[in-house]
């Protein structure tokens, strides 16, 4: 393979890269506020209204709890769009509270696990105990 041949190619490949990120910029979706997420929520279920949020402090994560059925949805950023998990009972592997910290392992392989950092651990600990009456 000619060298002169790779490093155009290469250098086409990084072009269209830099091109895309000027564009569209380099950052992903966001949480703006407790209302993106339950606007997105509202979007994809039949029957939604938000009873209760909590959103983590980088603005990727959040939980919201739907006020007709008493489920309980996690909508993460990834990329460019956001992603929802119902959390249920057979969801949820495991709901740790460390601090501030709320970590969730999921029987899910595209998601197994989401870490929500919140404002103060009494917020941590209630939602906790709201995720493990789940699992019950």
């Amino acid at each position: 393979m000619n060298l002169l041949y790779l490093l155009s190619s290469l250098g086409g490949v990084a072009l269209m890269v830099a091109l895309c990120a000027l564009l569209f910029g380099l950052r992903g979706a966001r949480i703006t506020a407790a209302q993106s997420a339950q606007v997105y929520l509202a979007q994809v279920l039949p029957v939604f209204r938000a009873r209760s949020m909590v959103l983590s402090a980088d603005k990727k994560t959040a939980l919201v709890e739907n006020d007709v059925d008493g489920t309980i949805h996690l909508v993460v950023a990834l990329g460019d769009t956001f992603v929802a998990r119902k959390i249920s009972k057979t969801m949820l592997r495991k709901v740790a509270c460390d601090g501030t910290d709320l970590r969730l392992r999921l029987a899910d392989f595209t998601l197994p696990r989401a870490t929500l950092a919140l404002a103060d651990p009494a917020t941590a600990a209630l939602w906790e105990k709201k995720l493990a009456g789940v699992t019950r």
